[in-house]
Formats: C-alpha cells, sequence, structure tokens
C-alpha cells in the first residue's frame, strides 16, 4: 500500500512538472521582447523642433565618421518616469580634442533650471548626463535640453551641439503594479518600452549593458531598442560612463 502511494505521488509530481513546463517557459526571461512603442504626437509637441544629430564639423571639432547624437527618439518629446532622469549621448571625440562640455535644462520659458559644465571622458563613446537629486522635473511638464562639445578654448561660440526634449509622465496604476510586482529587470525594461516610456527603458538598459558588456541577450536588447527609433549606427558603440560636472 506505502509503494503505491509513493509511486502515486511521484507520478502526480511528474504530471504536474510537465503541465506547468509551458508557463515556466512563458516566463523565461530569454523570452522577453524588448521593443519601442514610438507614441503618435498627441499634437502638444508640434513647433517643438529638436536636433537629434550635431554637425560633425564645427567649432572646430574634428572630422568624424559620426556625429555628436543624443539617444532620443525622432519624435518628441521622450517620456520618463523619474523625478531625476538621465540623458544619453554619444561623443565621438578624444579627450585632447574637447576644451569643455555643457549641459543645460529649461522648462518651457527658456528659464534654466539646471546648467553645468563637465569634463568628458578619455575615450569616445556613449555617455550619461544625470540630473541630481536638487533638480525635480514635475509631471506632465515638458523641459527642453541643449548638450553642447566645445572643441576650442578661444571660440565658445559656435559649439558642436544637440537639442531635444523630455516630459515625465506619471505611472499609470496598471503599469505601476505590474512594475512593483516584478524584479526582473529585463521585463520592467520591455513594460517601459512597450508604453513609450525612451528615457526611463534606456537608462535601465543602458545599465545592464555597460555592466556586463559582452552578454549577447544585453547585446541583443539594446541593438533593437536603438533600431526602433532609427540610432542602429550606435548599436556597436561602447558605453564609456558617465560624465561629471565641471563646477
Amino acid at each position: 500500500m506505502r509503494k503505491s502511494i509513493i509511486g502515486f505521488t511521484i507520478t502526480f509530481a511528474l504530471l504536474c512538472i510537465s503541465y506547468m513546463m509551458p508557463v515556466m517557459a512563458y516566463f523565461d526571461s530569454s523570452n522577453i521582447q524588448i521593443r519601442f512603442n514610438q507614441k503618435e504626437a498627441d499634437g502638444s509637441s508640434r513647433g517643438r523642433p529638436s536636433r537629434r544629430v550635431g554637425t560633425g564639423s564645427r567649432g572646430e571639432c574634428p572630422p568624424v565618421e559620426v556625429p555628436v547624437t543624443a539617444l532620443i527618439p525622432n519624435k518628441n518629446p521622450g517620456l520618463t518616469v523619474e523625478e531625476h532622469p538621465t540623458f544619453w549621448f554619444f561623443v565621438p571625440y578624444q579627450f585632447s580634442n574637447i576644451s569643455k562640455g555643457e549641459f543645460a535644462l529649461q522648462d518651457e520659458a527658456n528659464n534654466d533650471i539646471y546648467r553645468t559644465s563637465f569634463s568628458v571622458l578619455r575615450t569616445p563613446g556613449i555617455v550619461s548626463l544625470s540630473v541630481p537629486s536638487t533638480v525635480t522635473l514635475k509631471v506632465n511638464k515638458s523641459y527642453q535640453w541643449y548638450f553642447k562639445i566645445y572643441c576650442s578654448q578661444q571660440n565658445l561660440t559656435n559649439p558642436v551641439f544637440v537639442h531635444g526634449w523630455v516630459e515625465r509622465e506619471a505611472l499609470k496604476p496598471d503599469l505601476e503594479r505590474l512594475l512593483q510586482a516584478d524584479s526582473n529587470a529585463r521585463s520592467r525594461i520591455a513594460m517601459y518600452a512597450q508604453n513609450g516610456i525612451w528615457y526611463s527603458a534606456l537608462t535601465e538598459l543602458a545599465k545592464l549593458r555597460f555592466a556586463e558588456p559582452k552578454n549577447t541577450v544585453f547585446i541583443n536588447d539594446w541593438a533593437n531598442l536603438l533600431r526602433d527609433v532609427g540610432l542602429e549606427n550606435l548599436a556597436q558603440e561602447p558605453i564609456v560612463g558617465e560624465v561629471k560636472s565641471s563646477r
């Protein structure tokens, strides 16, 4: 009798495992697809020009194959859910070619809410710049930013620059619950991307990519995300780190 009970228990357990396998596979993080759902403009961003790509030879900077580029969607503004978002840029110049960099964040009335000079990193590549905790973006407000590179100490009137917009969006309750319940980083990034929250998705994925530059899953995720906004030419560029404020 005891043997038959044990046998039944083992058989039942095996049946349960075989039944659960498709469900387990569904939640396997390898099945997650990180693709950006670029929302259609609602009209509020019309008349707000952006400049995603800087010219390659202005301001006495040396010629480059790929110019200074902001990692932003081609439709503005890019969305974030963070109070203090992080911005990402490709800088093609060597440290010795650059006199200084400057970043400015302004409200819709062109008033500075944050401005800083910074030193670039020694290696060309993708860099980040974060808004400090002393500066808080308000929900449902749009802000414009400028990222400038100066290559001449004598000529500070003609920088290479890119310009764009960011808008902080409040998380919808259903999405907030899903994010709070999910501890898988790739799953959270996929939710941000699917909901068109560009800066949050990009920053979280960039952190994974920077921490594990040889991880093929992160490499593919990064390539897909950039391709979805027409920046596939930057997919192979290294992420070199965060620029630091010099004042």
